[in-house]
């Protein structure tokens, strides 16, 4: 064989050699790719296993629609988790996010929603400081940023602030947000009905941080009358008409009806305000603890006990874990009774996406 046939052939061995790195660096680029993949949905972490299939949970399908409002949801708790370390505040997964950490070690199936309670002294700390922590995508939404069509004319109204009418209120209070103490952290790049037919409200997916009041039964007499006072001035921010009901029909009330007048004429922003610190003011560590909401305008009567948040400890989650009360099987026996045995409750929301922003959705139903 002569030398140019031997130079030819060390050149096809050369290019084959290149051809099988080539191929393996594309291979190794692949699986890079799908490692990445594996760890992220778009620009989410995925904390939530096989996001991209459904399955049956506990009888129940889950699909994978829902697993990715979950997905958001979760991200938005490590969002909110950071801000909390980051100040030393201390928080605990509540309602039915810790029925299915203690029940199904990640979401209930057919919950759709994610709840997250902290102790009113460390929920003021954070009311304070969130506005300067939160940024884009992410938006704060505080029950009392609004402003109500049923409010007094005044010249305090922050005319640029969303806009709750009548027939809204009507429609939605007392259970609905924004009508109780409740701070929300929102994705925008999604959306979540909660009140259909409601444009004018931004409404994407949200994780829910409620405050933990110190709540009936007291034993102190004095004790006593502060609730009382704050289930009076309460009532005045959220539907100051009982106020003035209960005034016109000469009732007897712990706060003096000049205040009172004075103060269901503020904005429904500035009432809140003020109610929210009369809340702070009043809060010590009794043996009770809840929703002010539920002793107020839900008369539900519901309470915990003080010791059982004491401490806290972890449950896994999904792909996560999340910080328990250190009694919360005592928690969840006041909140549900026999909470072991499932029963299948009503979602929050029948229309959602994880993938469309709010406003691109109230442009489309625009024009519908």
């Amino acid at each position: 064989m002569g030398k140019g046939a031997t130079r030819l052939d060390a050149i096809t061995r050369q290019n084959e050699l290149l051809q099988e790195q080539n191929d393996l660096l594309r291979e190794q680029n692949a699986l890079l790719q799908q490692s990445s993949a594996g760890n992220r949905h778009g620009d989410y972490e995925i904390l939530v296993d096989n996001i991209d299939r459904d399955e049956m949970r506990s009888g129940f399908l889950v699909t994978s629609h829902r697993k990715k409002l979950w997905n958001v949801q979760l991200n938005l708790i490590k969002e909110f988790d950071r801000i909390c370390r980051k100040h030393n505040l201390r928080w605990f997964a509540y309602a039915g996010t810790l029925l299915g950490a203690a029940r199904h070690k990640g979401y209930i199936p057919w919950d759709d929603d994610v709840d997250v309670a902290m102790l009113r002294p460390d929920y003021e700390k954070f009311r304070r400081i969130v506005a300067s922590e939160i940024k884009p995508p992410y938006l704060l939404d505080i029950w009392y940023n609004y402003r109500r069509e049923d409010d007094e004319p005044s010249e305090m109204t922050d005319m640029s602030l969303p806009l709750i009418t009548n027939e809204h209120f009507k429609k939605y209070y007392p259970i609905c947000f924004p009508f109780f103490p409740l701070i929300k952290i929102r994705d925008t790049r999604t959306f979540m009905l909660e009140h259909p037919g409601v444009n004018n409200v931004h409404q994407s997916i949200f994780l829910d941080i409620f405050p933990l009041d110190t709540v009936p039964p007291f034993a102190e007499k004095e004790i006593k009358i502060k609730f009382e006072i704050a289930r009076v001035v309460y009532a005045a921010t959220v539907k100051p008409q009982l106020i003035r009901d209960a005034m016109e029909k000469k009732q007897r009330l712990l706060v003096d009806y000049d205040s009172l007048q004075k103060f269901i004429k503020l904005p429904y922003k500035q009432r809140g305000m003020q109610l929210e610190k009369l809340l702070a003011k009043h809060f010590f560590m009794s043996e009770h603890l809840g929703l002010i909401k539920n002793w107020s305008i839900l008369k539900s009567r519901l309470f915990e006990q003080s010791k059982d948040y004491q401490d806290l400890t972890y449950l896994p989650f999904e792909k996560i874990e999340l910080p328990v009360p250190i009694g919360y099987d005592s928690v969840l026996t006041d909140l549900y009774g026999e909470w072991r045995k499932p029963v299948i409750g009503k979602p929050h929301s029948k229309f959602y996406s994880a993938e469309i922003p709010w406003t691109e959705y109230v442009q489309k139903a625009a024009f519908k």
